[in-house]
């Protein structure tokens, strides 16, 4: 809640307060169509980790992610054009969140999404 604005915290009051804010969550993703892509890879089971590279599979064609110091990318044409420039591609955003599903599954005991 925080990180998304909703809560606040009033210095006279010392209290924190829930803020009714008119953000709607979805419309992030009807605005970002490589967000939507990277869920749907991610969803169809496309992206293998291994250590500091990943390999994702999208369409006929396979991609590698790399990471170097926190950093991501990629084989594609977008990566190639773009250089993170205009942001990260489809598939550098669904390595971002399977290696996030990973982290999150191993510290709640959970398995792998």
């Amino acid at each position: 809640l925080g990180t998304a604005g909703r809560v606040g915290y009033d210095v006279a009051d010392a209290a924190y307060f829930h803020r009714e804010l008119p953000y709607d969550a979805s419309r992030a993703e009807r605005h970002n169509p490589r967000l939507v892509a990277a869920r749907a890879l991610l969803d169809a089971g496309a992206v293998m980790l291994a250590g500091d590279l990943a390999r994702v599979a999208s369409g006929e064609r396979h991609y590698q992610v790399r990471e170097s110091g926190g950093a991501l990318s990629c084989t594609c044409r977008w990566w190639a054009d773009h250089r993170g420039a205009r942001g990260p591609c489809k598939h550098a955003l669904a390595v971002r969140m399977a290696r996030r599903d990973t982290v999150l599954a191993t510290l709640t005991g959970g398995g792998p999404r």
